[in-house]
């Protein structure tokens, strides 16, 4: 199971850049960041292997952040496979919300699926999708 954390802030970019800034400061290492600005508010989801220490973190802080459990498959790295692994995860009943890459290492990669049900979705994955899960 991984956590995706996600933080916002409005007014300018550097905001939110001080915001994740103090990872760093904690030595909370990120394993993968996505960005966005959305109207007048700068989005950043990430997902790092030190979930207790990020969080402790923000709440020393006083910031308001929000988290998610995600579900990480892995799957060979052919063409198709993240193709397979949403349609096995859809065509079993759940919605997906978002999708994104973790990494890929040698002939496996790994893919961040966030989803209406994670223990519903890890089942699935588990039991009729040709992939591994965490």
């Amino acid at each position: 199971m991984a956590t995706e954390f996600e933080l916002s802030a409005s007014g300018s970019s550097r905001d939110l850049l001080d915001a994740i800034s103090l990872l760093a400061e904690n030595n909370i290492s990120l394993e993968t960041i996505a960005t966005a600005k959305i109207g007048d508010r700068y989005i950043m989801k990430f997902l790092t292997a030190s979930e207790e220490e990020c969080r402790r973190t923000f709440i020393k802080a006083d910031l308001r952040f929000k988290e998610r459990k995600v579900l990480v498959l892995e799957v060979s790295n052919r063409p198709g496979q993240w193709v397979k692994a949403a349609k096995c995860l859809a065509e079993n009943g759940v919605d997906l919300q978002a999708s994104y890459l973790l990494r890929q290492e040698g002939n496996k990669v790994r893919f961040v699926f966030v989803v209406d049900d994670y223990d519903k979705a890890r089942d699935i994955a588990r039991k009729k999708c040709e992939c591994t899960t965490d």
